[in-house]
């Protein structure tokens, strides 16, 4: 008797964040709508990695306050501008995360 879970497809984790890339990927064509992503990619790296780090204090400073809410929205914007930084040299997360599980393994190993 077959497996009812193996014949089913399974099911990604984070549907939005491979949503998210591909929007991000999207933003840098030239034929792209004009939008927040796609300005940031015409003004270039260096200044995803301002608006990156600017993000960054800002979550840092939210971390030592009492609001989760206004640390996870900065943690967001950070995480944004992440992604969008990582595009922009024609990575994507999985490539970051291979490195992390590959550490992990090395860590495990010890």
């Amino acid at each position: 008797m077959e497996n009812s879970n193996q014949s089913e497809k399974p099911k990604k984790p984070f549907p939005y964040l491979e949503k998210l890339e591909e929007r991000i990927e999207r933003g840098k064509r030239p034929d792209a709508p004009e939008n927040k992503i796609k300005r940031f990619f015409q003004r270039g790296t260096s200044q995803i990695a301002k608006k990156m780090g600017e993000e960054s204090v800002e979550m840092v400073i939210a971390s030592e306050q009492g609001s989760d809410e206004n640390f996870l929205e900065e943690a967001a914007d950070v995480f944004f501008y992440y992604l969008m930084a990582i595009h922009a040299r024609g990575f994507k997360l999985r490539d970051v995360l291979k490195i992390l599980k590959k550490r992990h393994k090395k860590m495990k190993n010890k």
